[in-house]
C-alpha cells in the first residue's frame, strides 16, 4: 500500500510539474505571446532558411498601457529580413514613408510595396538594392483585433523572396 501511495504522489507532482511548465510557457514564443496582447500574432512558416536573430516584445511607446509589440529578425545585421506585428488600432513603430512601389496580394489581404530609397522615382528593379517593406493589415477575427505588420528588408533580397516570407506568415493558433 505504501508503494501505491509512493508512486501517485510521484506520478501526481509530474502531473503537476507538466502543468507548471505549460502555464511557464508552451516553448513556442509566438503562441506565448498571443496569450498577453488582444490583436493576432503570425507565425513564419517560411523564413527563406535564414536563421532567427532576435525575438523581442516591446512595449507600445507611441500608445501606453496599450498591448506591446513584436519586433522579429532574421538573417544578420548587413543581409536581413525584420518582422514588426502590432495592433492596427495603435501601430505602435509608428509609419517609415518609403517610396511606394503600389500593391500586391498576400494571403488575399491587398498590401502596400515600398522601396527604400532618397529619389522619388525608384524602380521595383532596385528592390534588392535598396532594400524595402511590405505593409498590411490583418482583418479581425471572433477573438482577436486586427494586426497591422510590417515585414522590412535589407541587403538583398528580392520582392519576390519578401513577398514568399510574407505569405508564409500564419496566425497562430490557426492550422
Amino acid at each position: 500500500m505504501k508503494k501505491v501511495l509512493a508512486l501517485s504522489l510521484v506520478a501526481l507532482s509530474l502531473i503537476s510539474s507538466a502543468h507548471i511548465s505549460q502555464a511557464m510557457g508552451s516553448g513556442n514564443k509566438y503562441s506565448d505571446l498571443q496569450t498577453g496582447v488582444t490583436y493576432g500574432i503570425y507565425q513564419p512558416s517560411n523564413t527563406l532558411g535564414l536563421p532567427v536573430l532576435n525575438f523581442e516584445v516591446r512595449p507600445c511607446r507611441l500608445f501606453p498601457k496599450k498591448d506591446m509589440y513584436l519586433l522579429a529578425g532574421f538573417g544578420g545585421m548587413d543581409r536581413g529580413i525584420a518582422l514588426v506585428e502590432t495592433a492596427a488600432a495603435f501601430n505602435c513603430t509608428g509609419v517609415d514613408n518609403p517610396v511606394s512601389l503600389g500593391t500586391t496580394m498576400i494571403n488575399g489581404i491587398k498590401a502596400q510595396v515600398g522601396i527604400y530609397c532618397s529619389s522619388k522615382s525608384c524602380p521595383a528593379s532596385k528592390f534588392s538594392q535598396y532594400g524595402g517593406e511590405i505593409t498590411w493589415t490583418t482583418p479581425t477575427t471572433k477573438t482577436l483585433a486586427a494586426t497591422y505588420i510590417r515585414l522590412g528588408t535589407q541587403g538583398g533580397f528580392t520582392l519576390k523572396q519578401l513577398t514568399a516570407f510574407a505569405t508564409g506568415l500564419k496566425l497562430v493558433g490557426k492550422k
